[in-house]
């Protein structure tokens, strides 16, 4: 199940523009000593602990929640609102605009339209600045279920009795 939400999730990020790389998320943020190893901007899927629920026919059902981690360049140094660097320094907003977009009902088989539920804004404005924003989504997992058996030519036909 986490593999076709995360394909779905890649190959619908990839087509906004600007965004050349989406991966799953290894703490991507935290070790950028020698500069980002991957184009920026970059998307990373986390998925958050997933609470199953059994079903009939060993299917199960969660709300899934995902945590997109969307890493850029911080702009340099930008002094207030009137500075004329601003208008790049705001292009993030931009980014995570279109990710909402791309984002917004984005479903699959077994799986249900995208939610969009927190948002969270880098305040460390160091060389990389990682903004979060977070999905939710229902999904019906059905790898382990059974195959159901078919029996042929029975007839439910109900006949008139005289």
């Amino acid at each position: 199940m986490r593999k076709q939400i995360f394909t779905a999730i890649a190959e619908k990020l990839l087509s906004v523009p600007g965004i050349t790389y989406v991966d799953l998320w290894n703490d991507n943020g935290s070790h950028f000593a020698g500069g980002a190893v991957y184009p920026l901007p970059a998307v990373f899927v986390e998925f958050e602990t997933i609470e199953w629920h059994q079903q009939n026919n060993h299917a199960r059902r969660a709300d899934i929640n995902v945590r997109l981690h969307v890493l850029n360049r911080a702009s340099a140094g930008i002094h207030g609102s009137q500075d004329p660097a601003m208008e790049e320094a705001l292009a993030r907003f931009d980014l995570l605009d279109s990710v909402n977009t791309a984002m917004q009902g984005l479903r699959g088989d077994n799986f249900a339209g995208f939610m969009h539920t927190v948002s969270a804004t880098n305040h460390a404005h160091d060389e990389i600045l990682e903004d979060i924003e977070c999905f939710r989504t229902s999904a019906q997992d059905t790898t382990a279920m059974r195959d159901t058996w078919r029996i042929a030519d029975l007839s439910v036909a109900i006949g008139k009795r005289d």
